[in-house]
């Protein structure tokens, strides 16, 4: 019988900010992982976005298998957008094969579980949850017992970035102490063979933090500094004493993985796709009235990001912490007054996006009003495309911007490359490429003014157990590489559709079990027909829109 494996996920966590805390002695738990285990770098996924490498964690493929590219996907013969749910992604999570050979699983707070599949076990799902939503669970008992662990059923307040610090923190830790008692006791109840949870304080307290680390951050404030600069230290500290227990109650034969979905570092500015290249010829509008009333108030400045900025600062946004309802209606109405996706000439646009640095081209053949014809002229645009966005240099410092444009046939490989953006961008340091899915601002490049961190490629992972090595350093370790390597350490043989490998080298022995010669779950490729059922309503999908605008994810 294989021992239980425990997975404790910390959204965004880099060893650029660990691993001098734990050569200090400051995060005693995870220094005692390092010495007693193995632990390195994770590479994220591109997009370095939590739906995308999450959804690669829980499957072993690169995104051109699982189809998830950020938090929202275009609806299928159309321009327009769709909020994601679990049923987008294509490939079962190892979770689900775990459960077809009779293992017993608990998942906690994990991104894009929502709706939760019916599982042997329990699900409560993570990110990307309607906010109020009822069927958050499995099974549905769940609920009631996690209001009798933390006194209500929710355990997931929203957060904006545009709180005050002291208010953010205290919403921060009192969630993460619920979410912590909640595993604690699920844990104790139903002794999951595979347990797994995600923090996601520590991408969030970065994002609001990050400044008063690095004094050469503009956004850096002397006075501020001494008293905040320590938050971000003793969040991760209470998380160290946190997964110390979650590891002592799953018992001493216990395998502990501890991941992140990417890195972080220092955010300056966002680079807005969509108006680049409205800017440079790339993308139309249409000449009717409306729309250049739009345009008008586009080009003032008067876009969606600014004024939406604005309300939540003098608080009118707020009101939807007491109703959701009111917000979404204001967002609602908002909207109305600007720029979208109805004003954009199909007919004249040859390059547009949709996603977090994610160019599609007005292809022949694919879009509705596709005008670039494959082949020559695609190849062309596409070089075109990519000269010009790595020659584009920031106004002010001279620096490029854009690090690198990958076409997707050189990131991708699986059934939705067809349908996937023809171009992928890829930041310098301290920029990042907003999630585009309307026009949030006229100019290319704005300031981050609520939050100060973003995401780097650069994760961690940490493992621990009777089946693993002592003090091994990692080297070229991947997020697809969870998956295989916690089906290994069950002895269950990898799926062949799987990209990711099982650390072997990790490994004590590479004869943890006698494995069958062939697993009975075979790709079959994509399957739209069984998602799709939208699982969120109108309201909802705006309710989520709107939660991820707080967070600083969209415009």
């Amino acid at each position: 019988m294989s021992s239980p494996v425990v997975i404790i996920g910390l959204d965004g966590a880099t060893f650029d900010l660990v691993l001098p805390w734990i050569e200090d002695g400051k995060l005693p738990f995870l220094r005692e992982i390092m010495k007693n285990g193995v632990y390195g770098e994770l590479k994220s996924t591109i997009p370095m976005l939590s739906p995308t490498a999450w959804s690669s964690f829980m499957t072993g493929v690169n995104p051109g298998k699982h189809g998830i590219l950020g938090f929202f996907t275009r609806k299928r013969n159309s321009y327009a957008i769709e909020v994601i749910n679990a049923k987008h992604r294509k490939i079962e999570e190892f979770w689900i094969l775990l459960n077809k050979i009779g293992k017993k699983v608990g998942i906690v707070n994990v991104p894009l579980t929502y709706p939760p599949k019916r599982v042997n076990g329990f699900i409560i799902s993570g990110m990307m949850t309607p906010p109020g939503a009822k069927d958050y669970v499995y099974p549905n008992s769940l609920k009631e017992k996690i209001r009798v662990i933390i006194g209500e059923d929710t355990i997931d307040p929203l957060f904006t970035y545009l709180e005050g610090e002291e208010v953010f923190t205290q919403k921060l830790f009192d969630s993460t102490e619920k979410l912590a008692k909640i595993c604690f006791s699920l844990i104790k109840e139903y002794k999951p063979e595979l347990f797994a949870v995600v923090f996601n304080g520590t991408d969030y307290i970065q994002h609001k933090f990050w400044h008063f680390l690095d004094r050469k951050h503009p956004r850096y404030d002397i006075k501020k500094a001494a008293k905040f600069q320590k938050i971000i230290l003793s969040y991760y500290q209470f998380l160290d004493k946190i997964i110390a227990k979650i590891y002592s109650l799953a018992g001493k034969n216990a395998t502990l993985i501890i991941v992140s979905d990417h890195g972080a570092g220092p955010l300056l500015k966002y680079f807005h796709v969509n108006p680049w290249l409205l800017h440079n010829g790339f993308l139309a509008l249409k000449k009717n009235i409306r729309t250049k009333l739009r345009e008008c108030l586009y080009k003032v400045g008067l876009a969606p990001e600014k004024i939406y900025n604005c309300l939540l600062r003098v608080r009118v946004g707020n009101l939807g912490f007491k109703g959701h309802r009111t917000d979404v209606s204001l967002r609602r109405t908002l909207e109305r007054l600007f720029l979208s996706v109805s004003d954009v000439n199909w007919k004249k646009t040859k390059a547009f996006s949709i996603g977090s640095g994610l160019i599609y081209i007005n292809l022949k053949g694919r879009d509705p009003h596709g005008i670039v014809n494959p082949g020559e002229e695609y190849e062309k645009l596409r070089d075109t495309l990519i000269y010009m966005l790595k020659k584009y240099r920031d106004p002010e410092t001279k620096q490029p911007v854009i690090k690198e444009v990958y076409r997707k046939e050189e990131v991708y490989s699986g059934p939705f490359l067809e349908e996937f953006p023809d171009l992928i961008l890829v930041p310098n340091s301290g920029y990042m490429t907003f999630e585009e899915y309307e026009f949030g601002s006229y100019t290319v490049l704005t300031y981050a003014e609520a939050v100060s961190a973003t995401h780097k490629s650069n994760g961690i992972i940490l493992m621990r157990g009777p089946q693993i090595k002592k003090g091994l350093k990692l080297n070229e370790a991947e997020i697809v590489d969870v998956a295989p390597t916690v089906l290994y350490l069950f002895g269950i043989p990898i799926p062949s559709y799987m990209d990711g490998r099982p650390l072997y080298e990790a490994m004590a022995s590479q004869k943890i079990a006698k494995q069958p010669k062939e697993y009975p779950i075979k790709y079959t490729g994509p399957n739209y027909t069984v998602n799709m059922e939208n699982p969120y309503t109108p309201e909802e999908e705006e309710q989520i829109k709107l939660r991820l605008k707080r967070l600083g994810y969209i415009s």
